[in-house]
């Protein structure tokens, strides 16, 4: 069977750290057509390369997650038009990314109300940035062993198999917080 690689679609993101109680999140999807190709819609034949290019920067308050600020670009687009929904995006500064994100998310920019494109990598961000609040507070730091996180654990409750209620991430972690500090691994 014949297999021509047409189409790539990369998401990369990544979350940093910060001076202040923050969390910063940039996220970038590029969707790349390997041969020229015509884009019907606006009738319009393109040479290989960018269909889609669009990036967010997100800025988070840590431990809740809040969305402070989104930031987002556009640099290739099918058609200009599809710009015009870059405002439409702040209304998610705010909200905070916590279980049911996603369906908020869907529910304020689904279908023709957004961007298929955006949403996609914001849902691929706060994932990440979910990540990155664990990584951050599970950090090493000077060969020291970091406590148990005061962070809202149900931000992972029911995120997967693991992280099920009454499953054994959830158990271990409830077990540890019920320990004497003493008592506690380092």
């Amino acid at each position: 069977m014949k297999k021509e690689l047409i189409h790539t679609r990369k998401i990369t993101v990544n979350c940093y750290e910060t001076d202040a109680e923050r969390l910063i999140v940039e996220g970038i999807l590029l969707d790349e057509r390997l041969f020229p190709f015509m884009i019907h819609a606006v009738n319009e034949r393109r040479e290989a390369g960018p269909m889609h290019h669009v990036a967010l920067t997100m800025e988070l308050s840590l431990p809740r997650m809040e969305i402070l600020s989104l930031k987002t670009e556009m640099p290739v687009v099918p058609d200009a038009g599809c710009r015009e929904i870059q405002q439409r995006m702040q209304k998610l500064t705010g909200r905070f990314i916590r279980p049911g994100f996603t369906n908020e998310v869907r529910d304020l920019l689904g279908k023709a109300e957004g961007c298929l494109h955006l949403t996609n990598l914001l849902l691929a961000m706060s994932s990440a940035a979910v990540q990155g609040l664990w990584t951050l507070v599970s950090r090493v730091r000077e060969g020291k062993t970091p406590p148990l996180p005061k962070t809202d654990d149900s931000i992972l409750l029911n995120s997967c198999y693991m992280w099920r209620e009454g499953g054994p991430f959830e158990q271990k972690i409830r077990q540890r917080r019920m320990e004497p500090r003493g008592m506690r691994q380092s």
